[in-house]
């Protein structure tokens, strides 16, 4: 665990395990959970973007438009016929709340969660649901939508540059670095240099 004020890494999470993390919180009936991860996915936001969110943002709506807190500047989010019908289930499924009201929030304070509190938890769901994951945090789920788009694509260059301008990232080595790419090919540098000289291929 990072200390207080210190920046810490996060991993993207295989889309695969994404999909079984999503089933596992809705089968332990965390709706609430399960609908924050999809958000979170589905908008590719900074979770200070997410948590201002409110059901009024979501509800009903063909596209979102946030200004992100970061970088100050507009993003315009389209929002899939599939997914609005998901927001109105999840919608009933949590009893239709304040349309008014941030649409993850503590039921106990009426306020949104604080990101230390929900990395909190995700620690704790990477354990109970054993997520093949290193780091995991809020800025994973980020992660994993920029990772399983340029996989979806084929790894391509156009790929790479639509996560740079949608990430708002000043250059493609940044990208390349932020979707794992970079340490993926770091890894296999490493794992080229010991296949060379290991002890299996000296002893055949």
């Amino acid at each position: 665990m990072g200390m207080k004020g210190q920046k810490t890494t996060s991993d993207y999470l295989p889309i695969e395990e994404f999909i079984r993390f999503l089933e596992g919180l809705h089968i332990d009936k965390l709706y609430s959970w399960e609908f924050y991860c999809r958000i979170s996915f589905y908008t590719a936001l900074r979770v200070s973007d997410v948590l201002t969110l409110k059901w009024s943002d979501l509800l009903n709506h063909k596209e979102l438009m946030k200004v992100e807190q970061k970088t100050t500047k507009g993003r315009r989010i389209k929002l899939e016929t599939g997914l609005t019908q998901e927001i109105a289930f999840f919608y009933q499924l949590l009893g239709s709340p304040d349309i008014n009201q941030p649409f993850f929030l503590n039921p106990r304070t009426g306020k949104a969660y604080g990101k230390d509190y929900i990395n909190r938890k995700l620690k704790y769901f990477r354990v109970k649901y054993r997520l093949n994951v290193g780091a995991f945090s809020t800025h994973s789920l980020r992660k994993t939508f920029a990772r399983y788009y340029f996989e979806s694509q084929d790894c391509s260059t156009e790929a790479m540059l639509t996560l740079k301008g949608l990430l708002n990232h000043a250059d493609l080595s940044t990208t390349s670095r932020y979707i794992g790419l970079k340490q993926d090919k770091e890894d296999e540098a490493y794992y080229s240099a010991f296949h060379a000289v290991s002890l299996n291929g000296i002893n055949n």
